[in-house]
Parts: C-alpha cells; structure tokens; sequence
C-alpha cells in the first residue's frame, strides 16, 4: 500500500534531493527535542530482507567465538598476537566472549562438545595442523560438523592457506581451503593497490567500509599466497570483499604483477586478485582472509576500519535466527527504487536520494515532520497504519533550496534524515 502525506496530487517535485551526512549551522533543528538520530544497527548484525514474497527480520546469532592457535613452531611475531588482540578488542565493544586454545595443548581443546557453546571459530595457523596430522581425527570431524551441521562460521586468517594438499585433512583442502597454496611472492618493498568490488558496496559485511573516502587502499607490503586455483574457480559464487589489482602491484617502485614479470607467480587475473573471500558450507559459511602477516595490514586499513571489517565479517559468518515479519514485500521494490532487501530493521526507512519520504513497517501510531532549517515546520503528517509509505516531495514545490530535516516517531523510535534541496 503506499500513502502519499502530501495533499497536494501529482508527481514529486522535479528537483535534486541529496541526502547530506554533515550540514554546519544545524544547531536550531538539533536543539529540538528527540531530534538527534539515534544509532543504525548494522546490516551484518540485523536486518530485514525480502526472500519468496515475505520479510524476515535476520539476526546474528553471534555471541561466542573460539580462537584456534595453531602456531606450530612461529606465529608471524606481530600477526597472530594483533589478531587476537583484535578479536578480544571488538569482542568487548560488543559483547561477544572471545576464548582462545592454547597451543601447547596440540588442538586436544577442540572438540564437539565445547564447538557447541560457540559461532565462530577462529582458526589461526590450522593449516600447519591440516598437513602435519597432529590435529586427531575427533578434533577433524568436530570443526567439519559445526560447520555443515550446526551452522557455525570458520574464518581462516593468513597463514590458514600456507599448505599444500595432504591427505591428513582431505575435508580441509576439499571444502574448507579449496583453492591448494603453491607458493607466494617476496613481501620486501612491494606496494599492491587493494580495492572493493562495486558489487560487493552494498553488502552487509563491506557496510561503511572505505579508505579515506576511496575504494582503495595501498597495502606497502603483502604476503600474497598464489593458489593452484581461484576461489571463483571453485565456488563461482563466493563473495569477494576485497582484490588487489595485479597490473598495479610493484616492487621497489616498478614492474608489475608485484614485479615478477609475466612468469612466475600471476596475480594479474580478471577482476582483480581475490584477497578476502566467504561462501557457504551446507548449514555453515567459511570466511577467509589472505593478509595479517604483521600490522602492516591493519595499520594501511587504519585500525578502526580494520575492526569494523572483521566485526561486520564474523557476524556474517555466525548464521542467523530469523523472524517473519509482516510488510507488503511485492509491493516494496516497484514502488519505492532502492529499498528491496534494505529496510531498516527500525521499521523507519527513508526514501533514497531522489525523493524525501519514508516508508513505515513499524506498527503502532507515527507522526512524521518536515522542517526547514530555520526550525519552520514544513509539513505534519499523523497515521496508525503500517506498512505505509509516504512521499513529501510535492510539499516542496515553490520551497526554497536549502537543507530540510524529516523526523519520524513510531511507537516511541524516532529516526530523522538531512536532505539537501536544489
């Protein structure tokens, strides 16, 4: 059903809405009571989708993670301490309880009954286990049940894709790390541009992931692993969060293909060099990712992109409970371009950029305001019925330009929006 909240009839406006992140001078609007917007729940944690005419509200179901170390013999001096670190430093910003084996105890803490009390599984350095036999054939058989059975995630980091093929682990090079190591570059004095995809921009683990304004970022230095395979060779349709652009990747200045040449190891493959990467696994989802060898990695990110990336990663990998939850999904889509999948799961969503209005799933009474930025009210609109969407473009004919404000209340939620009119 879709509502307009103008009185006016006719199309929106012909004019250029632009939603703005950051206007000066807006203390008048935010001075006014409830108006500051409250924070958005992450895609990778909660949202809605549209799946066979329904919605479903998903649900990370991450609260546990245990971190495998399997340092057999090294563990990369800065990689494998910082990783940890990193896993404990979100786990308290979110709660998550981060347990970590000891590597003395040669994986004996990895088994059924304790996987079950966790998400994720975190495995650091298990390809050294994969080919050396030491991990038993119990401790084998549990990290391939959580996965395929319970639904759990194992993120490989690093050092996880360092072996060649065994048969100690065939389920580890078959399924888990399918794409078989054969070799890697010098790490010295090379500099690789690594980019997003566009078509991963959107998805929920590469959510407000970006570098100084850019898709790219330069990694000074990288271990990249070379594989027997490509993982889209494997799994077409893997998600690829992130590639390095082997044209572009030099060493000590020069060359490309991170300076060897044309021969030798080839990271200049269509598409970009696949460096991050999830898929699923029967009930389960495998995470991966190529770097970590020290901070350099962290530090080219920045720090708090680099914990937003992995937080965003493992609440995608742990699985979701999920809930129905009543819209007019068919309607959805046609009517308002851009929504589909994206509903806030606050039940309050704004139009995109074309348009200022908002679509309402939310039950309960609402009341929804347009103001100027002098704090004049431009409009009011009142209702009790959801779904509904409203669209106030037409109130703004004859307006001038200038930034506007649409605050929405639902059931004592409220959520407001800038949008800049030409």
């Amino acid at each position: 059903m879709r509502q307009s909240g103008s009185v006016k009839n006719g199309g929106p406006a012909k004019r250029v809405y632009r939603h703005v992140a950051g206007i000066l001078g807006l203390g008048i609007i935010l001075g006014m009571a409830g108006m500051a917007q409250a924070e958005t729940v992450p895609l990778a944690k909660e949202r809605v989708i549209a799946l066979n005419g329904k919605g479903y509200l998903l649900k990370s179901k991450l609260k546990s993670i245990l971190v495998g170390s399997f340092t057999y013999g090294f563990n990369h001096a800065e990689g494998f301490p910082n990783m940890e670190a990193t896993l404990k430093r979100i786990g308290a910003a979110e709660g998550w309880t981060v347990d970590v084996t000891s590597p003395s105890n040669h994986g004996s803490e990895v088994t059924a009954a304790k996987l079950r009390g966790y998400q994720v599984f975190f495995a650091n350095y298990i390809s050294g286990w994969a080919s050396s036999g030491q991990f038993s054939a119990a401790a084998k058989a549990a990290v391939q049940d959580f996965v395929e059975t319970q639904g759990g995630g194992v993120f490989l980091m690093h050092s996880s894709g360092d072996s060649g093929p065994s048969q100690n682990w065939p389920w580890f090079y078959d399924v888990l790390h399918p794409v078989t190591y054969n070799g890697e570059s010098s790490r010295s004095n090379v500099s690789a541009p690594v980019f997003i995809p566009a078509a991963m921009k959107t998805h929920p683990v590469m959510e407000g992931i970006g570098f100084s304004g850019k898709d790219t970022v330069i990694f000074p230095e990288g271990e990249w692993h070379t594989f027997a395979k490509l993982i889209t060779s494997v799994y077409p349709k893997a998600d690829i969060f992130l590639r390095m652009n082997g044209a572009k990747c030099t060493k000590n200045g020069s060359g490309t293909n991170c300076g060897n040449g044309t021969g030798g190891y080839n990271y200049n493959v269509p598409g970009g060099y696949p460096a991050t990467w999830t898929f699923p696994d029967k009930k389960g989802a495998i995470g991966y990712f190529m770097e970590g060898h020290d901070k350099v990695t962290m530090n080219a990110m920045t720090q708090p992109v680099w914990d937003r990336f992995f937080k965003q990663f493992l609440y995608y990998i742990a699985g979701y409970d999920s809930t129905e939850v009543p819209m007019p999904v068919d309607g959805i889509a046609g009517g308002i371009p851009g929504l589909g999948s994206g509903l806030d799961v606050s039940g309050i969503t704004f139009h995109p950029a074309d348009g200022v209005g908002v679509f309402i799933s939310r039950p309960g009474s609402h009341l929804i305001s347009l103001f100027d930025l002098t704090g004049h009210k431009v409009k009011e609109v009142r209702g009790t019925r959801s779904p509904a969407d409203y669209d106030l473009s037409a109130d703004l004919k004859g307006s001038g330009s200038g930034v506007y404000i649409l605050r929405v209340t639902v059931s004592g939620v409220v959520r407001s929006k800038r949008f800049l009119v030409h």
